[in-house]
């Protein structure tokens, strides 16, 4: 799936050494197809027919460009991912599908605090960047319009929160979000059909 979402402004806190903490209340953009990797998401559902219920996985790889920058921040963004990978269960009800989730956040900070640059080079998971950075869960609801027997529309809308520690240079950032999602691709059936 693709889409994007609506951040609601969270309380941010980066913390250098040397320096006071810095807070306020961050206003974040997706900017969802672009600079670099888009905002996307994907799940996988294993269904138990007779009770309309499935477990499930779901990744979304979230974006967050800060937009008020403090003086002391020249550029803030976790664009590489704010990325939630959950396990939860789905129920299907009236046509809609309702799913609950939680897990991990996997996070690739890109940041400039008071003109020191995060280097990520050789850090985080297998030297990449990426770091284990809290976690987070979702509310959603989906729907399915079929094309075929195995292929199908899905739409989805989720309230997304998370809270993560992710590295600045000399210091560290709480990084909290709340979002509301919406999201829509195309999804496969490998079961039986009916």
């Amino acid at each position: 799936m693709s889409g994007s979402a609506l951040n609601v402004p969270t309380p941010l806190t980066v913390s250098q050494n040397g320096y006071p903490d810095i807070r306020f209340s961050a206003h974040y953009d997706t900017k969802p197809f672009g600079p670099f990797y888009p905002y996307y998401s994907w799940r996988a559902s294993f269904w138990n027919r007779p009770h309309d219920q499935a477990w499930e996985i779901t990744q979304v790889h979230h974006r967050l460009f800060l937009a008020n920058n403090p003086p002391e921040i020249q550029f803030f963004a976790i664009h590489f991912g704010y990325n939630f990978y959950m396990f939860g269960h789905a129920w299907k009800r009236n046509g809609f599908i309702y799913h609950v989730d939680g897990g991990i956040l996997i996070c690739s900070p890109d940041n400039t605090v008071r003109g020191q640059q995060l280097d990520t080079q050789g850090t985080g998971i297998l030297d990449s960047g990426y770091t284990l950075a809290g976690g987070g869960g979702e509310f959603a609801v989906s729907r399915q319009f079929a094309l075929s027997r195995r292929v199908f529309i899905v739409a989805d809308g989720a309230l997304l929160a998370g809270r993560a520690r992710v590295p600045v240079a000399n210091g560290s950032a709480a990084v909290p979000n709340v979002g509301f999602h919406g999201k829509a691709g195309v999804g496969f059936n490998f079961g039986r059909s009916g």
